[in-house]
Formats: structure tokens, sequence, C-alpha cells
């Protein structure tokens, strides 16, 4: 019975997942690149463009989550240095309700005065089902709370392996 019940949860993986197509695939990257450039620099408006409306929720609303990334990316001005960004590829395509998700993850080497970390986390892209327009997550908040992504999207398949999400000090 056991098995019989992993096989259907298999089985209902696959059937919501999709191969995200090459050209897609760079686009996402490309607006991930985006994304991530844009926090780096402290643009606080690209940053507030790119990111996804479900997070607004944990904040209480889209207007304390606007102060709050102001707040955050101000305090790290030149105090955060990212010294290096590689992006993985994009996962698959998985539905959630009315849109769809794949996961871009990535691998960062940062600083902050003397403390250098590598980071390897994704994104988590979100769009309409078959529309363009990505808009993001970082999924740094999930590695202390990763319930969280469910609460977020609750329409996404409950089997899902999300990519690493760490941070080490290195030398």
């Amino acid at each position: 019975m056991k098995a019989l019940l992993v096989l259907l949860a298999s089985l209902t993986l696959a059937l919501s997942a999709a191969t995200l197509p090459e050209k897609e695939a760079k686009e996402v990257v490309a607006q991930a690149t985006a994304y991530r450039s844009a926090a780096a620099k402290g643009d606080a408006d690209k940053v507030l463009q790119l990111t996804h409306p479900a997070l607004f929720t944990l904040f209480g609303g889209k207007e304390p989550f606007e102060a709050a990334t102001r707040l955050a990316l101000k305090s790290l001005a030149g105090k955060y240095v990212v010294e290096k960004v590689t992006f993985g590829e994009p996962s698959e395509l998985l539905v959630a309700g009315k849109e769809e998700v794949c996961f871009v993850p990535f691998v960062q080497i940062a600083s902050a005065g003397e403390v250098r970390t590598r980071a390897e986390s994704f994104f988590i892209a979100v769009r309409p089902v078959g529309k363009p327009g990505w808009k993001f997550i970082d999924a740094a908040g999930l590695r202390k709370h990763p319930e969280l992504l469910l609460q977020l999207f609750p329409d996404l398949p409950r089997e899902i392996v999300t990519p690493p999400n760490k941070v080490d000090i290195v030398k």
C-alpha cells in the first residue's frame, strides 16, 4: 500500500511539472540576474518591481514590505558586497493554481566587512500560467522556515524538492 501511495505521489508530481523550454529558461535566468543585480546595487524600485506579491502577505501588506525592503537595502549599502553570482539551470515548471513556479538556483560569494560567505540558494520564479513576466522571491527566508513555501503557494505539489539553500563562511 505504501509503495502504491509513493507511486501515485510521483505520478502526480510528474503530471504537474513540465520542462521549461531553453528560450524561456534563458529568459528567467536573465530576469533573476536583474533581480539579484538590483538588490546588490540597492535599487529598491527594481527589486520591488520584480518581487512576487505573495511575499507581501508575510509583511502585513505591500506598504510594510516596501518599507522593509527600502530599509534593508539602505542599511546594507556599502557594507555588503556581492563578489560573484553564478546561476544554474531553472528547475522544471510546476503548476500552482493559476501560476507557474520554477526554482532558479545560484551560488553567491559575498562579503560583509571581514566575513566572506558562500550561499548556495535559489530564487522562486513565478508567472501566470502560460504568460510572460516573471516575479521573484529570494528563498533565503526559507532556510529556517521551509514551510513558508507551501504557505505562499498552497497549490504547489507537496512532494517537490527544492535546490540546496545554505550559507557557509569562507576564507
